[in-house]
C-alpha cells in the first residue's frame, strides 16, 4: 500500500480476524473502539469465525459481523474452496480499507485479503512500518495500525462485557460458596501442550487451597463437564473447597474472572480476560516469548518445557505463590 489513508477519509473498512480465537480477538478489540472514537461515522465490518463469533457480536463498536464457516484456529491449506467464495462475495462490498493484524503468512489466507481488498489491504505485508518488524507485546500489531491510520496515543486496553444477568448469576454463586473470594484454576488450554494434566492439577489446587483459605473454582463450558469432573474426583468431588462453575457463554467467563482474587491459568484466552481486568494471575507457558506477553503486571509467569504446560519446576510454582500470599 503506497498511501494509507487517514480515519477520517474512511467510511466502510473491514477487518479480518485471522485466528479465530478468543484470546487474540480481545487483543483486537481496542482497534475498533478507537477507530469509532476517532471517526463515529465509520462503518465497522469484521470477518471472523471459532470462538471469536459470540464475543465480537457483543462489541458496541462493531456495526456488521460476517463469519467464515471455519470452526477452528485456520491453518495452511485448509479452506480454500470456502475462502475463495466468501472472498469474490465481499469483494463485490467496495471496502475502502482492509486491516488484518494477524501475521498469517499462510497462502490461502493471503490470497483470500488479495481478493477482498486488493491493493486496499493493510497488514504487516503492505505496511510501510512492517508489523512483524515491531519489537512489544503481541497487540502492538494493533497500536501499530491505529497510528498509521492517524490515530494519536490510542489506548491499548480491551473490552470485555457482561450483562447484568451474567453478574447477578455470578455473585448469587459468590454468596452460596465463596463469600470470602475464590481462587479461578483453569486447567485448559487450546491445544494439548497448554493443558494441565490431572496429575497437576491434584498437586496445584490443594496447595492453592491451603496457601489462601479461599476455595478452587474451575470454569466449565458445558461441553467439557464430564472433563472437569474427572478433575475433581481427584481432589474430592463432594468438597466444598473445589468447585465447578459452568460458563455456557463466553460472558460467564468474563464475570467469573472479573471477582476472582486470583487467576491460574495456562496461555489460552483466560489469559487475555485476566489482563483486561488487572487480575494478580499465575501464567504457565511452554512458549513464552515478549510477543506472548499477556501484558499483565500483576501476573507472573512460569516457563515450562516446549513439550507440554506440565514440564515445569514444582518449586517454583511454590515460590510464586509465596510472592502473592
Amino acid at each position: 500500500m503506497q498511501k494509507i489513508p487517514n480515519v477520517h477519509n474512511l467510511k466502510n473498512i473491514l477487518v479480518l480476524r485471522g485466528e479465530g480465537s478468543l484470546g487474540d480477538a480481545i487483543i483486537s478489540s481496542c482497534c475498533y473502539r478507537e477507530i469509532k472514537k476517532a471517526n463515529p461515522n465509520i462503518k465497522i465490518t469484521v470477518v471472523c469465525f471459532g470462538s471469536s463469533v459470540q464475543y465480537l457480536k457483543s462489541n458496541p463498536h462493531i456495526d456488521e459481523i460476517y463469519v467464515l464457516p471455519i470452526r477452528r484456529v485456520l491453518r495452511p491449506n485448509q479452506y480454500w474452496f470456502r475462502l475463495i467464495w466468501h472472498a469474490f462475495i465481499l469483494r463485490k462490498r467496495q471496502f475502502d480499507l482492509v486491516l488484518d493484524s494477524s501475521e498469517k503468512p499462510y497462502a490461502n489466507w493471503t490470497f483470500f485479503k488479495y481478493i477482498v481488498g486488493g491493493n486496499r489491504v493493510l497488514d504487516c505485508y503492505t505496511s510501510p512500518m512492517p508489523l512483524g518488524k515491531v519489537p512489544g507485546r503481541r497487540n502492538e500489531h494493533e497500536q501499530v495500525i491505529l497510528k498509521q491510520l492517524g490515530i494519536k496515543n490510542p489506548s491499548r486496553a480491551y473490552d470485555l462485557y457482561f450483562s447484568q444477568q451474567h453478574r447477578s448469576q455470578r455473585d448469587a454463586f459468590i454468596k452460596a460458596y465463596a463469600p470470602k473470594g475464590y481462587i479461578l484454576f483453569n486447567p485448559f488450554g487450546s491445544v494439548k501442550a497448554r493443558v494441565l494434566s490431572k496429575h497437576s492439577f491434584a498437586r496445584m489446587a490443594p496447595d492453592l487451597y491451603r496457601r489462601f483459605g479461599l476455595p478452587v473454582v474451575i470454569p466449565c463450558m458445558p461441553s467439557k463437564q464430564a472433563q472437569v469432573e474427572e478433575y475433581l474426583e481427584i481432589v474430592g468431588k463432594d468438597s466444598p473447597h473445589f468447585l465447578m462453575y459452568t460458563t455456557p457463554e463466553v460472558f460467564d467467563l468474563f464475570a467469573l474472572v472479573e471477582s476472582a482474587f486470583l487467576v491460574v491459568s495456562p496461555d489460552t484466552s483466560v489469559v487475555y480476560i485476566a489482563s483486561g481486568f488487572s487480575k494478580k494471575a499465575i501464567l504457565f507457558y511452554n512458549n513464552y516469548s515478549i510477543y506472548h506477553d499477556p501484558d499483565n503486571p500483576f501476573a507472573s509467569i512460569i516457563k515450562t518445557q516446549p513439550a507440554s504446560v506440565n514440564l515445569f519446576d514444582y518449586q517454583n510454582f511454590l515460590h510464586v505463590l509465596d510472592n502473592f500470599s
